[in-house]
């Protein structure tokens, strides 16, 4: 199993400063690597391949004196040309399969590349690129020297590579990890369907409620007024940096707290239940659709995406297993017997059955006709579904 795990860095003033100038050469190198396959397919009508342009490396560090520098290390140069030979072979595959959106691999400025990458370290960090200090409160980075760190828990698995990541002002160490051990937790024997909302994030099919905290609905006023005076500053000023930073803090703010919830919402659910039943939303044709009920904002502010994948891989860590099930009609079929309401509209919260009476909330009620999907116990219905809308939604 593949896990990735992330550590703070507090790097002090002249280390940032080193690591702004490893960032803007890396950057510099992926621009004029690709200036230099656009040339050379106008004039010979064919592409530079990796293997060409990684043979220029060792001049380059000579023109440059990187050499006497010593601050950015060969691997981390090889990898930035490899970021870009993987952007054109995806620009291909999506070419080949005639997508809308082929995406040419563009250039990036400054805000676009904040990433540099150690593609091979030793399986438990003590190798020359990156080594953990035996008190595990510092990390010896190449060209960077000892940084501190938080080491809040334990690397498992074996170590494959590391990325610094720069997130608004803040530093951060990635270790990509391979054979990552499962952490089996105890069967509970209960399975749970999941229906997933803007007015309850999550209804279980037990009746029970996952309230989100809406962190961009909470932040908009801040977020809107910083964003206001960045539009006031002059371009290439530093207060306009300076701003910038403010308004990448309030994302990186807004982001941390929808992150924290959505894993303690998830890992109260695999702890909980040993199958998770829960609908396969196709949220890109929610927030692409024209004339849909639903606010997109509200739908972003949710991430449903994010949280099914956090769900997804803890649950596959845990030995449990999730199921996704298909929502269409889920919330506008009855859960006791399988009738249909083709009429019922999504303001309406509240699930009436024509057939046999059943009073109950319409999210509950989804919720439990996801579960019987997911286990196979749905009741067969004669129902002919005629009236499909385009976009389905519960």
């Amino acid at each position: 199993m593949k896990r990735s795990f992330k550590y703070r860095l507090y790097p002090n003033f002249k280390q940032q400063k080193v690591l702004f100038e490893i960032f803007g050469f890396c950057r510099f190198l992926y621009n004029s690597a690709l200036e230099e396959r656009i040339s050379y397919y106008k004039k010979e009508k064919r592409s530079v391949v990796y293997k060409t342009q990684v043979s220029y490396l060792p001049e380059i560090k000579s023109i440059f004196g990187l050499e006497t520098k010593n601050i950015i290390h060969s691997q981390t140069l090889q990898s930035v040309l490899k970021q870009l030979d993987n952007a054109f072979g995806s620009f291909f595959r999506r070419v080949a399969k005639k997508s809308n959106k082929v995406g040419f691999p563009r250039f990036k400025n400054s805000d676009r590349f904040k990433s540099i990458c150690f593609p091979q370290v030793s399986k438990d960090l003590s190798g020359t690129c990156i080594k953990l200090s035996d008190d595990k409160k510092k990390v010896r980075i190449f060209g960077l020297g000892d940084i501190k760190i938080k080491y809040h828990r334990p690397i498992q698995g074996i170590a494959k590579q590391c990325r610094i990541i720069k997130q608004s002002d803040l530093f951060y160490l990635v270790v990509s990890c391979d054979k990552v051990p499962e952490v089996l937790l105890p069967k509970t024997g209960k399975s749970v369907g999941i229906d997933l909302g803007l007015i309850s994030f999550a209804v279980l099919s037990d009746e029970t409620e996952f309230h989100h905290p809406k962190p961009y609905k909470t932040s908009s006023e801040k977020l809107a007024y910083r964003q206001r005076k960045l539009a006031m500053k002059q371009k290439g000023s530093k207060n306009r940096r300076k701003q910038k930073t403010l308004v990448a803090k309030t994302h990186q703010k807004i982001f941390d707290i929808r992150n924290d919830w959505q894993h303690k919402v998830a890992n109260q659910i695999v702890k909980n239940y040993d199958i998770i039943c829960a609908e396969k939303l196709n949220i890109k044709n929610m927030l692409e659709s024209k004339g849909f009920e639903v606010s997109k904002k509200n739908i972003a502010d949710a991430s449903w995406g994010s949280f099914l994948q956090k769900l997804q891989y803890k649950a596959e860590s845990a030995g449990k297993e999730v199921r996704s099930v298909d929502p269409a009609y889920t919330s506008r079929t009855c859960s006791r017997c399988g009738h249909v309401n083709h009429h019922m509209g999504l303001e309406e919260r509240m699930f009436y059955c024509e057939r046999c009476g059943l009073a109950i909330k319409r999210d509950l009620n989804s919720a439990i006709e996801i579960k019987k999907i997911g286990l196979g116990t749905s009741p067969v219905t004669t129902e002919i579904v005629s009236e499909a809308p385009t976009l389905r939604w519960g």
